[in-house]
């Protein structure tokens, strides 16, 4: 008895769950039913038309292969009929999906430094955690590591990184750094553009992402106020004074 309570139940469930489906599948647009309301529309008022003016038709012309009310020709007329109605009725939802689109999609002002747009907003976020991530791998990776890379590969030599720029989260990252050891920096960035592919495993597996980017290393250049070329004009006029 138990068994077949349960089993009425869940024939119950699955029914009314049926219902639901097909009362939100009434809710979407559905271009057949549209065009097929409309053409019985279009029947209907054709026929009051015909009925109110009834007498003055002519009989058809005598070259014609078929009787203008064969069944066939009739089907065939209306089935063309109701499918330029179902691609008018596409159209019309075509339009206004890309309508909406465009209304989601539109780039919202920033108020002054403010990021207004949530996108936009949760994409700088996203590329502030990563950043941090790849900065403290890297650091981690650059000064532990195996004596194969760290000696035999780099010779001992000590690189900081400096920041870490990208425009999206997937975009390959821009590893600034700098050379604190007595080492050629040219020397430097062609054994750094060879290690980047094996330091972007070894940061996968160290920091646990997800989808890791393409990394490149870039020499660090400072900014011109802090350049010795930029400076000497200035301490030569301190020297002369």
């Amino acid at each position: 008895a138990e068994a077949q309570r349960l089993q009425e139940m869940y024939m119950r469930k699955r029914m009314l769950n049926r219902k639901l489906l097909w009362l939100k599948h009434q809710e979407l647009p559905n271009p057949q039913r549209e065009a097929k309301m409309s053409l019985r529309r279009q029947k209907l008022q054709e026929e009051e038309e015909k009925a109110a003016g009834a007498g003055g038709d002519m009989y058809p012309v005598p070259f014609m292969d078929a009787h203008p009310g064969n069944r066939r020709l009739t089907r065939m007329e209306e089935a063309a009929r109701q499918e330029e109605l179902e691609s008018r009725f596409r159209a019309r939802i075509r339009e206004q999906k890309l309508e909406n689109a465009r209304i989601v999609k539109a780039n919202q002002p920033n108020v002054g430094d403010l990021v207004t747009d949530p996108i936009e907003r949760h994409v700088q976020r996203r590329l502030v955690r990563q950043r941090e991530k790849i900065h403290a791998g890297l650091e981690s990776i650059l000064t532990q590591n195996t004596a194969q890379i760290l000696c035999e590969f780099l010779q001992g030599v000590s690189v900081s990184i400096v920041r870490i720029r990208a425009k999206k989260p997937r975009a390959t990252q821009e590893i600034q750094y700098n050379v604190s050891s007595d080492h050629d920096p040219e020397w430097v960035q062609r054994q750094l553009n060879i290690l980047a592919p094996k330091l972007r495993s070894q940061l996968a597996l160290k920091v646990n992402m997800g989808q890791t980017p393409n990394i490149r290393f870039v020499p660090f250049s400072h900014s011109q106020e802090v350049k010795r070329k930029y400076l000497f004009k200035y301490a030569r006029a301190i020297q002369e004074q």
